[in-house]
């Protein structure tokens, strides 16, 4: 059965109309917690601490979350899956990369390293370890959503 503009979708397609539909919405809470994340942290005198970094765990928990309920019709859409991991990942690292950035512009003794480190350790692994691991994570899933056309789940 096709489903045309005036009637709505049913059944397994409409689950997936909605799961692609949440995708903004989704977005937009992911934007707004990165933000707390990083208010904590600039309250936190912009050091990456236990207590700084615990808010991170939340968002994590969120993404979870929401792929095990809205979001997991998103497999029944071409690259669902994909485009929410993508945006997950763009937006916790882009979030940790532009704080780092301002407190270098700002020459903030919180990320400046000692030695031959040019981050404080706990920035380096902030910006540059987690972009760099979980790059290679996505990269996986990218190849691996190509290899299945797109689709991580059953086809409605």
């Amino acid at each position: 059965m096709t489903t045309t503009p005036a009637s709505p979708p049913t059944g397994a397609a409409s689950r997936a109309a909605r799961a692609h539909a949440s995708l903004l919405p989704f977005a937009l809470c992911l934007l707004g917690a990165n933000g707390v994340v990083h208010v904590i942290i600039v309250l936190g005198d912009n050091r990456l601490t236990v207590l700084t970094t615990l808010p991170l765990v939340a968002v994590a928990i969120g993404y979870a979350v929401y792929l095990l309920t809205v979001g997991r019709p998103l497999g029944q859409v071409r690259y669902g899956r994909l485009v929410a991991h993508a945006l997950t990942y763009a937006a916790v690292n882009t979030g940790y990369l532009l704080h780092a950035y301002v407190l270098i512009m700002m020459g903030s003794p919180a990320i400046q390293g000692e030695g031959h480190l040019a981050l404080e350790p706990t920035w380096f692994g902030a910006t540059f370890g987690m972009a760099g691991f979980w790059g290679l994570g996505l990269i996986a899933h990218a190849l691996g959503a190509l290899a299945d056309r797109g689709f991580e789940g059953p086809r409605p």
